[in-house]
């Protein structure tokens, strides 16, 4: 089975719903996703503030 490609926008706005104060587990349980997909997302994004997380979204990996 081949694994699911998410959009970087799509990875952006999850990692910005955790930085407004969402759980891993809720975003997890909302968007059917494997808790540690959404925290290696965090993980991977963390460094950057939210807006710029949106705002760029589209340039990163």
């Amino acid at each position: 089975m081949k694994a699911t490609r998410y959009s970087t926008e799509f990875k952006s706005s999850i990692v910005a719903l955790y930085n407004e104060g969402r759980s891993v587990n809720s975003l997890a349980n909302e968007y059917h996703l494997a808790v540690q997909t959404v925290t290696g997302w965090v993980k991977n994004l963390k460094s950057i503030p939210t807006a710029l997380i949106l705002k760029i979204g589209h340039f990163l990996v």
